[in-house]
């Protein structure tokens, strides 16, 4: 539940803001959100014994495949 907390205080972050304020003041914050979630993802990943980088490459390589680039 943390997690889900986090993400939605990240979330928060731009919840109200321009898109000139989130590009210019959003970042501050949004990277302490983003270290948060980081560290309830690293955290879970370790009690489930996931290894969180390996499965994120083999994600992205299966996205790749699913959805590949639209050349134009």
């Amino acid at each position: 539940m943390a997690l889900a907390v986090e993400c939605s205080e990240l979330l928060e972050v731009y919840q109200w803001a321009s898109e000139a304020e989130s590009e210019s003041e959003g970042a501050p914050a949004a990277s302490e959100e983003i270290a948060d979630i980081f560290i309830y993802l690293v955290l879970l990943s370790e009690r489930l014994g996931i290894d969180l980088l390996s499965t994120a490459h083999e994600k992205v390589t299966k996205n790749e495949t699913r959805f590949p680039a639209i050349s134009t």
